[in-house]
């Protein structure tokens, strides 16, 4: 069985909470970890995703630590769509101020 691992940044401008933890993470840049395993027997290459991690840092308290929480894609997905939306909120609240 064949692994690959990508390294992706994810942003976040929010504050955010991490699936099964109860840590606030900083607004910030962090680095998705995946893991996905080649398809075996097809004609063409395809992988399929085993699993995914965010990789946070231990911030001014502990620095040069780093954490890997195991995240699935629907949390990373719900994580982005709640930042996205508190983002978009604030847009429009300044926006009506002017």
């Amino acid at each position: 069985m064949e692994i690959r691992s990508t390294r992706t940044t994810v942003t976040f401008r929010r504050a955010f909470t991490l699936p099964h933890d109860v840590r606030t993470v900083p607004a910030g840049d962090y680095v998705l970890v995946t893991e996905e395993e080649r398809l075996e027997g097809l004609t063409f290459s395809a992988y399929r995703r085993i699993s995914g991690y965010l990789i946070v840092g231990g911030g001014p308290a502990n620095p040069g630590r780093a954490e890997m929480f195991p995240v699935t894609e629907a949390e990373l997905e719900a994580l982005v769509a709640r930042d996205e939306a508190a983002a978009e909120t604030l847009h429009k609240v300044t926006s009506d101020l002017r």
